[in-house]
C-alpha cells in the first residue's frame, strides 16, 4: 500500500481542517477568558468593603463591580419597584428594589434588596422612610437584551435595571450611576427580602467545545489518510 495524495480532495479538506482547528484554539482561549473573569469576581467579592466616595470616583462602575460596599441614608419604602423572574432556592419570584436617598446629599442609589415570593409587595411590612446603614455589593447597570420586554413602570413591572426609568418613576433625582445588591441579613436569614452574595458563575462550556471541534478536526484528518492510502497494484 501507498500513500497519494488527490488535488481536489486535498483542496476541499485543508481550508475545512484549519478552520477546524482554529475554531477549537478559540474556544480554548475563551475558556481562559472566562476563568480569569470569574476569578476576577470572585476576589473582588473577598476584598475589603468599599467607602461611597471611592466607588463614585472610580473610573467606571465595572471597574469596582462586585466589590463590597457600606451605603447609609434614607431608604424610600414607599417606593418599592418589583424585579420580576428571580429565582431563589428553586422558587420563583422576583426581586424587591428600592431607592435610597445618601446621607450628606451624595445622591440616589437603588439598592436590590433580594428576593421576594409571588404576591403583593405591601404584603411585606416596611416603614415608608427608613433610615438605615446598608452592606451589599456594587452592581453595574446593563443595557436591555433584545429578549427582555421593555420595562412597565404604570403597572410595576420590571424586567431589568434601568436608573433613569427608576428614578422617574419615584420622582427623585441624582442618580449616582451604579446600583448595590443587598447582602445576606446574618442576624435575620428567614427575614424578607432575601439578600445574598452576587452569583459569579458564568456558563463555561468552552472546553467542551473546544473538544467537540478538535474531535470532529482529528476524524476529517484520520478520514482524509485512509482516503489515500491506495493499494498497490497486483
Amino acid at each position: 500500500m501507498r500513500f497519494r495524495l488527490t488535488f481536489w480532495a486535498t483542496i476541499a479538506f485543508i481550508p475545512v481542517f484549519m478552520l477546524l482547528m482554529y475554531l477549537g484554539t478559540w474556544q480554548v482561549q475563551r475558556l481562559q477568558w472566562k476563568n480569569n473573569l470569574i476569578q476576577t469576581r470572585i476576589d473582588r467579592i473577598a476584598s475589603s468593603p468599599l467607602e461611597f466616595t471611592a466607588a463614585r470616583e472610580a473610573a467606571s462602575p465595572q471597574v469596582i463591580e462586585y466589590r463590597p460596599i457600606t451605603i447609609s441614608g434614607l431608604l424610600r419604602n414607599d417606593h418599592r419597584f418589583r424585579l420580576l423572574n428571580r429565582v431563589h432556592n428553586s422558587h420563583q419570584g422576583s426581586h424587591m428594589v428600592v431607592p435610597m436617598v445618601l446621607d450628606s446629599g451624595q445622591g440616589t442609589i437603588m439598592v436590590d434588596r433580594g428576593w421576594i415570593p409571588r404576591g403583593l409587595m405591601r404584603d411585606i411590612p416596611a416603614e415608608p422612610v427608613a433610615r438605615v446603614v446598608l452592606n451589599g455589593y456594587v452592581r453595574a447597570y446593563t443595557e436591555r437584551t433584545p429578549f427582555l420586554p421593555p420595562n412597565e413602570p404604570d403597572r410595576n413591572n420590571w424586567f431589568h435595571m434601568h436608573e433613569a426609568e427608576m428614578l422617574t418613576a419615584s420622582g427623585l433625582m441624582s442618580g449616582v450611576g451604579f446600583y448595590v445588591e443587598a447582602g445576606p441579613n446574618v442576624q435575620a436569614p428567614d427575614l424578607l427580602p432575601t439578600g445574598a452574595v452576587p452569583d459569579v458563575n458564568l456558563r463555561n462550556n468552552h472546553l467542551q467545545y473546544a473538544g467537540t471541534w478538535y474531535g470532529v478536526g482529528a476524524v476529517l484528518f484520520i478520514v482524509f489518510i485512509v482516503f489515500h492510502w491506495r493499494r498497490d497494484p497486483l
